[in-house]
């Protein structure tokens, strides 16, 4: 099902392109005579390589080693408790045969309430850590849309796509047309910025 999609989707990128290049080629042999051929509007297309971002951008490495240290505390906090756990249990066992029915009854009891509380917790600690990355991540590309948005107005781009290894859909690209270094130049300084503010 995937490769059909992926395959779906490489057409559709090809077709598209095309469009593309036929449309803003500027070829007057169509005879059309509209006020934007004549104009001869040039297509301009440049694309930023994701991959780099992530390797370069501060604030997203920032946030990344945030959301690491958050993951390692919530992971040692889950580990203390299910060691406290079953040092309690461990201790209930070695009573061994003078623990009465009773007893073991509402140790059990007891001891399944903690389980399920420390899957509980579990679940909330990795929700509220997913939450938290959905909104990072939606942070980074408002900040990547807004700095293209005046990036652009002095470079005149038709188009700024992204290219990433983990979702490649350009099957060809010339590396001139690469504006990664600058995007993550500009990024950098604006994260800059607005951290001494």
């Amino acid at each position: 099902m995937k490769n059909i999609q992926s395959i779906a989707i490489a057409v559709l990128a090809v077709l598209v392109g095309i469009l593309f290049v036929k449309q803003f080629s500027g070829n007057s042999g169509s005879g059309s005579g509209s006020a934007a051929s004549d104009s001869a509007r040039t297509l301009k297309i440049a694309y930023v390589d994701l991959d780099s971002i992530q390797e370069k951008y501060e604030f997203y490495k920032a946030k990344m080693a945030e959301f690491e240290k958050k993951k390692e505390t919530a992971d040692r906090q889950l580990n203390g408790s299910f060691q406290r756990i079953e040092g309690e249990r461990a201790a209930f066992a070695q009573r061994g045969n003078s623990i009465t029915q009773a007893e073991y009854e509402a140790f059990q009891r007891d001891y399944t309430r903690k389980m399920q509380n420390l899957e509980e917790q579990k679940r909330l600690m990795e929700g509220q850590i997913q939450e938290e990355g959905i909104r990072t991540m939606e942070d980074l590309r408002k900040r990547i849309n807004d700095f293209l948005t005046e990036y652009n107005k002095k470079q005149g781009y038709s188009y700024i796509f992204s290219h990433s290894s983990a979702m490649n859909v350009m099957f060809y690209k010339d590396t001139t047309y690469n504006i990664t270094n600058e995007v993550v130049a500009g990024l950098n300084e604006a994260y800059r910025k607005a951290g001494s503010k």
